[in-house]
């Protein structure tokens, strides 16, 4: 997850943003049982302790992306992209998704807009 991504989550839990090394940034919260819970842009993961987080040793991990994952931006004819969250440079999880919202900007717009697909 980028910088932005990571303040808006910390915001919504009540945690804190940190840079990991390499623009890698993740989202640290304590839960009420003392819990540490570390959000990356790949997984959620459970810890004892700071030391257990520290150490690899994570009581539960979800894993929210496979390495398969694709997202698609809209761009128009000069090469500007668009993100289905400007803010937090987003985009559609669907090639479908972003050329359906391609076609929409289209017709409003007047001009040539296409789905690509976002990379990283």
């Amino acid at each position: 997850m980028n910088e932005q991504q990571a303040k808006a989550l910390a915001r919504v839990f009540g945690g804190e943003e940190w840079d990991s090394g390499g623009g890698i940034w993740l989202v640290q919260y304590y839960r009420g049982d003392g819990k540490l819970i570390v959000f990356s842009g790949d997984a959620v993961c459970e810890y004892d302790s700071d030391e257990a987080f520290e150490e690899g040793n994570a009581n539960t991990m979800i894993s929210l992306a496979s390495g398969d994952e694709e997202w698609w931006v809209i761009e128009d004819s000069k090469g500007i992209r668009y993100f289905q969250d400007e803010e937090l440079k987003v985009g559609w999880r669907s090639q479908e998704a972003a050329e359906h919202e391609a076609r929409g900007v289209a017709s409003r717009m007047g001009k040539g807009y296409r789905a690509v697909r976002l990379e990283e």
